[in-house]
């Protein structure tokens, strides 16, 4: 029998449905990815709304009881790391399409997350990447990381060769004469390319990434906070052309 596709929309992340940002020293309150997502047309099939926080959840129930019909909606109160693998197991493969977003808090999302995203073969990534996180759990001088900031870095990036591609010795012996420092010499770009790389192991297709920074009151750009990724687990060339347009168009806007 001839199944008709049916489109999830998985936001892992999903907040309360919107967003409080500060935009060249206003503060102004935007629509969340969630919200978003509600509002498309045609709608998706089904929503699967992850979120950590109780008090967020129940915003996300609110919001859900005043939405249209067109979404079957599940509010999952978890942990992304744990629910969204669940929900991605239950897809059925011969039917099931699914758009992930993952817009985590700081360093919270598991290399092993991404690979079960992969395995699917069905699901088109978003992927908010916490450049900002990054340079604070890797510091300039490697001394000052410790084993905490080690094991987010090695669960962030499922590996522990940033340590080898981020930093190297420097040619200058210690203060004391003791060892020579081993220095961060990555900066966001090459940085970037080495996540899109790690990026590839597992997915098929992956996009540069768009840099955003952070607005200054002047207008212009401030620190790197995030890499916007999109990533495709569909291994069939035929399958990625249009998801690759749109996104080409999203990523160079």
């Amino acid at each position: 029998a001839q199944f008709s596709t049916r489109s999830n929309n998985i936001d892992a992340f999903a907040g309360t449905g919107s967003v409080s940002i500060t935009s060249r020293g206003q503060q102004k309150e935007i629509e969340g990815s969630a919200r978003i997502a509600l509002d498309c047309k045609p709608p998706f099939h089904r929503m699967f709304l992850i979120e950590g926080k109780r008090r967020y959840a129940k915003a996300l129930e609110q919001l859900r009881s005043g939405a249209d019909a067109g979404s079957e909606i599940d509010v999952i109160h978890g942990d992304a790391n744990v629910e969204l693998p669940q929900i991605l197991a239950a897809l059925d493969p011969a039917r099931d399409r699914a758009v992930v977003f993952l817009d985590p808090y700081g360093m919270s999302v598991n290399w092993t997350t991404l690979e079960s995203i992969a395995r699917t073969q069905l699901v088109d990534l978003w992927y908010l990447f916490p450049l900002s996180g990054l340079y604070r759990n890797a510091p300039n001088d490697a001394k000052a990381i410790s084993l905490d900031k080690e094991a987010a870095l090695n669960r962030m990036l499922g590996t522990d060769r940033w340590r080898t591609e981020f930093y190297e010795t420097s040619p200058q012996l210690g203060m004391f004469g003791d060892d020579p420092d081993e220095v961060r010499v990555a900066d966001v770009s090459s940085i970037s390319r080495w996540v899109t790389r790690r990026l590839k192991d597992v997915f098929p297709e992956v996009l540069a990434p768009k840099i955003l920074y952070q607005q200054r009151q002047s207008g212009k750009h401030g620190a790197a906070l995030f890499a916007l990724f999109f990533a495709i687990a569909n291994p069939r060339p035929e399958a990625r052309g249009l998801a690759v347009k749109i996104a080409k168009h999203v990523l160079n806007d």
